[in-house]
């Protein structure tokens, strides 16, 4: 269960101060807030960053004192009050004193039903509102109480993971294979040190420095996890070792068996997701000099590639015989990200579109290609950081921030052309390379 006096996250309390800014911005009024109760007490949990709001973040009220929000939660339904100055029942609360006569505000709950707070507006001049600002108000508590739900599932699986963690403490495992283990996880970790100390001296990418201690810090969570995993087990095989000796019951035999699964499930994971970003770490750092160019058709290739990427709804507009010369593995590679990506980004949050492919061969004997949808866009703030190493929209969702960033270094360092971003927020975006063809 939710603890409404749980911390929230900034990342959270960022997203709902925008929320409550863009809402006062719309509703004309000068006081939007997110309101917390708390034992006796409510709180002002996000105020409104604008002129003539009263209220302030962390300000405290009592409970029991005449204000709106206590009917809020009380009723738990919505409240309208036009003007509280003509109405013998509001004349007196104590948002009043403040000059704020007119209200508008829901109850928020939290994922068990019980009310975490309100969401609201205030003004200082009378408010009727119109049908569509009340549907508004009911839509912002549903995305503030959407969050409130992940914030709950994100403690389960904290909690969930804390009960992992004691239940493989007390079992037991093969000492020498977690032995085995530590030693691989070890020369991983020395494998990928000295890999960056071979990235840092080339002078292909400017950026390396950065990337390199990206990648250190992406690592460090699951060989952490696994060593840690593999260092508790094996501190108990000591234990079920002597435990042997006074006799080993079928419970005890059990619980091993379970505990081993769940460890060994566990170090899986955990080195797939270390696998993934080494293999996204070599990617970045490839060397043209490895590679033979090919002569290839366009349209087929494009073809394959994206039979390979689930949910994708692909329009190939390139002519059936226009080919080229060139490294056929990297750009299938740079191909494969800019579909990938598309396919994962284009459309969050709303139906499925299509993504279009187009190709043609410049004056310059160039092979320009597009790769396009009809998504959601792209901020401003974010266009300029799409090719940055680690900057991803899917923190925690698994993304890694590596793919397009890979992508600009084999299209510029491998390939000797160019990609460019033209996106525009509700409108789409649009990911145009050009690279040389190497027969001309």
């Amino acid at each position: 269960m939710l603890d409404p006096a749980s911390t929230i996250p900034e990342y959270v309390l960022a997203n709902w101060q925008h929320t409550v800014d863009v809402m006062a911005e719309v509703f004309e009024v000068p006081a939007g807030l997110i309101m917390r109760v708390r034992p006796g007490q409510i709180e002002v949990l996000v105020a409104a960053q604008k002129v003539g709001n009263p209220y302030h973040a962390h300000e405290m009220a009592e409970l029991n004192t005449g204000l709106y929000c206590e009917t809020v939660m009380e009723t738990r339904a919505l409240l309208c009050v036009p003007n509280a100055l003509n109405d013998m029942h509001w004349k007196d609360n104590p948002d009043v004193a403040l000059d704020m006569i007119s209200y508008l505000g829901v109850p928020l709950l939290a994922p068990d039903q019980n009310v975490f707070g309100t969401i609201c507006v205030l003004d200082n001049k009378t408010r009727t509102y119109h049908e569509k600002y009340v549907e508004l108000m009911w839509e912002i508590k549903k995305g503030i109480e959407r969050d409130l739900e992940l914030m709950e599932q994100q403690q389960q699986l904290i909690q969930s993971n804390t009960e992992l963690t004691a239940a493989i403490a007390r079992q037991h495992c093969d000492a020498e294979q977690l032995h085995r283990t530590n030693e691989q996880l070890n020369l991983a970790l020395s494998t990928l040190t000295e890999m960056q100390a071979e990235l840092l001296k080339s002078a292909k990418n400017a950026a390396l420095g950065a990337l390199v201690a990206g990648v250190s810090h992406e690592l460090g969570t699951p060989i952490g996890n696994s060593i840690l995993v593999a260092s508790t087990i094996q501190d108990q095989a000591l234990a079920l070792r002597d435990k042997m000796a006074a006799g080993l019951t079928r419970t005890d035999l059990s619980s091993f068996c379970e505990a081993l699964r769940d460890g060994t499930g566990l170090l899986t994971r955990n080195l797939e997701r270390a696998s993934q970003l080494v293999a996204s770490f070599k990617r970045i750092a490839v060397d043209p000099t490895d590679m033979r160019p090919s002569h290839f058709n366009l349209r087929q290739t494009v073809e394959t590639v994206a039979a390979a990427v689930p949910g994708l709804r692909l329009i190939n507009t390139i002519q059936e015989d226009l080919a080229m010369t060139g490294y056929l593995g990297a750009f299938a590679d740079v191909l494969s990200e800019l579909l990938d990506n598309a396919a994962r980004h284009a459309f969050v949050g709303r139906a499925p579109g299509h993504v279009t492919v187009a190709a043609r061969m410049t004056d310059a004997r160039c092979i320009e290609l597009t790769v396009s949808d009809d998504g959601v866009g792209i901020s401003a703030a974010d266009q300029s950081r799409v090719f940055d190493p680690f900057f991803t929209t899917q923190l925690g969702k698994g993304g890694s921030g590596l793919g397009l960033h890979t992508t600009y270094n084999l299209v510029s360092t491998a390939m000797r052309g160019t990609i460019e971003l033209v996106s525009t927020p509700g409108g789409g975006s649009c990911f145009s390379v050009t690279i040389p063809d190497s027969a001309h």
